[in-house]
């Protein structure tokens, strides 16, 4: 077997993508990386298996919030609903919040099945999007506004952007002991809407009791749409069937829903779900 041996010293990790432009052209034999105190064994016959192993490590992404923020009220795009989680799943939970999560366009294409030709365009618009958009947390009669990030930078030309969460909002992603929800990244990746995402991420608050019930005025909250759609008619259409339509085909959920009154105004809504029967992969 021929050992070759590449030094590279300026870099103290190396990423999958790094891995794979030094050994380009290494097809057999081993090959070690030196990286300053780190040094990577790849053992293998061919590059596709970096490649394989780069998307085995994305598809074991996992998303962990606290329950305050899972159900907390805010607004976002498709895209940067899709940026906070592919960023948020990056991170330990257990641990303290990193100063700056990278996510580069090839893995945002792949987590979201969309053309990494256009992945980069949708990160950097999202990215700045972001700056203005906020969360509203309530509780015990209380509430109170944060921001998602407080610094965000992109790169022409490499493919990634970085984002800085906000120091408001890192109590309720790292350093989480109990009180938080949690879902596989690769769950969500074939909803194509906002919403159907939002519905899936609260049934997972609640999948040990397989329900869950929500004032309507939180539940806009929740979705952000408070400010839109004052007649439940309007919201039951364009939000609420929709969503559930969405997670019933695509997810391994079904999950359907109740409505209650206070006089003649609809005040409650209470969703029921289970697991499918088969539940080995997901129905898209």
């Amino acid at each position: 077997m021929v050992k070759t041996m590449l030094k590279v010293e300026a870099f103290v990790v190396v990423t999958v993508e790094a891995f794979v432009v030094v050994c380009t052209g290494l097809l057999t034999g081993m090959v070690e990386v030196y990286c300053n105190t780190q040094q990577f064994n790849y053992n293998g016959g061919h590059l596709n298996d970096l490649y394989r192993m780069k998307k085995h490590n994305q598809n074991n992404l996992t998303v962990v919030k606290h329950n305050d923020l899972n159900r907390a009220g805010f607004k976002l795009t498709l895209d940067e609903r899709r940026l906070i989680l592919s960023s948020v799943a990056k991170l330990d939970p257990r641990k303290p919040m990193v100063d700056e999560v990278k996510i580069y366009a090839s893995e945002f294409a792949h987590q979201w099945d969309v053309s990494e030709k256009h992945a980069y365009k949708q990160l950097k618009e999202a990215r700045q999007n972001l700056f203005d958009r906020k969360i509203s947390l309530r509780g015990n009669k209380k509430g109170r506004d944060i921001r998602w990030i407080y610094d965000a930078e992109y790169a022409d030309g490499e493919g990634y952007i970085k984002i800085s969460f906000s120091p408001t909002v890192k109590p309720y992603l790292s350093e989480l002991k109990s009180h938080f929800t949690s879902y596989q990244l690769t769950e969500v990746k074939g909803f194509k809407s906002g919403h159907a995402i939002r519905l899936y991420e609260l049934m997972m608050q609640f999948k040990k009791t397989g329900w869950f019930d929500e004032s309507l005025e939180d539940l806009k909250a929740m979705f952000g749409v408070a400010d839109k759609y004052d007649r439940w008619v309007d919201f039951k259409s364009w939000v609420i069937e929709k969503a559930v339509k969405e997670v019933n085909e695509i997810s391994n959920y079904t999950v359907k829903y109740e409505t209650k009154k206070r006089g003649r105004k609809i005040s409650r809504v209470t969703f029921f779900f289970h697991l499918d029967e088969q539940t080995d992969m997901f129905k898209s």
